[in-house]
């Protein structure tokens, strides 16, 4: 499974590569960037999850997608309960560190390296994931930056309105006609170069600050090392107590441990922007820890083959 996370980075890595140099010689600027972001956040990703679910309705699996938001809500818990043990005054930049710390680039990066490695029926795990990671970015993540929770965005989000509406399309005695299926199936496939190419965008506007340099490790680490630790330990928990009687899970586990350890969410500018806060630093975040991710992410799966 390691040799399959590395093949699969591999040559996501050749697309964001690509893009830098793209991006590089055209000098795409920062509109560009948030062009591209808005695409697939509110646009690809929520034709991904829609297609996602469209399949022949199994209990079994609907069964498994209620196991792995458990799963998920528990992780995130964690991880909360970390992120606020690392940075207990509220500070602007430590705001961003909280949410560095919880949220992932499941999406961008777990989506194509799920997919690479355990097909769309890895896909559809994730969607659990997901679920949990869409409702606590727009509850938990929103209150961290502005002290209010906006009911209007979470029930008007592309994202939660694609998972609610995936699950009625699962529930259904039928799949979509394929005059329906077939264009969402194909916008949902771009998600993984247009991921790719958005991150070499972001490594091309890459400026370091050294005032930043210490705060990045520290991030870096606890987001990267610390957190795939930690969850590693509890996954092992679950699996010793659900792996004889839950099929397949294993691989549900394999599934919420990629996308807990995967860099800080591109959702995190993209907040931070709209509430006014340190953008520059998130966004070296994400290009970091991104960076990084591609050394510890084989690593851990590797670890976590052994013990798990």
């Amino acid at each position: 499974m390691a040799l399959l996370v590395i093949k699969q980075l591999g040559i996501m890595t050749l697309i964001v590569l690509a893009s830098y140099i793209f991006a590089r010689i055209l000098k795409i600027d920062d509109k560009g960037q948030k062009l591209l972001s808005k695409m697939l956040l509110y646009f690809i990703n929520p034709c991904l999850i829609i297609n996602s679910f469209n399949r022949e309705f199994d209990p079994s699996k609907l069964k498994e997608l209620s196991f792995l938001i458990i799963v998920s809500f528990i992780l995130h818990i964690f991880m909360i309960g970390l992120a606020i043990l690392f940075t207990l005054k509220k500070t602007d930049i430590n705001i961003i560190d909280r949410l560095s710390t919880v949220f992932t680039n499941c999406g961008f990066i777990g989506i194509p390296l799920i997919r690479g490695v355990f097909g769309d029926q890895g896909v559809f795990y994730l969607m659990g994931y997901l679920i949990v990671f869409n409702i606590l970015l727009w509850t938990w993540g929103l209150y961290q930056m502005s002290s209010t929770i906006n009911v209007k965005k979470i029930i008007t989000n592309p994202n939660i309105i694609a998972v609610f509406l995936g699950l009625i399309i699962f529930c259904l005695p039928f799949e979509l006609p394929q005059m329906i299926a077939k264009p969402i199936s194909m916008i949902g496939d771009m998600n993984t170069p247009m991921a790719m190419i958005l991150i070499g965008i972001m490594f091309s506007n890459f400026k370091m600050e050294k005032t930043y340099v210490v705060k990045l490790l520290k991030i870096t680490f606890v987001r990267l090392i610390l957190v795939s630790f930690a969850n590693l330990f509890i996954l092992i928990l679950i699996n010793k107590i659900f792996g004889q009687s839950l099929d397949n899970c294993r691989t549900m586990l394999f599934v919420a441990y990629i996308s807990s350890m995967c860099p800080v969410a591109t959702s995190v500018p993209s907040v931070t922007c709209i509430y006014d806060k340190d953008t520059s630093y998130a966004s070296l975040v994400v290009s970091v820890t991104s960076l990084f991710s591609m050394l510890t992410i084989p690593a851990f799966v590797a670890l976590a083959e052994i013990l798990l």
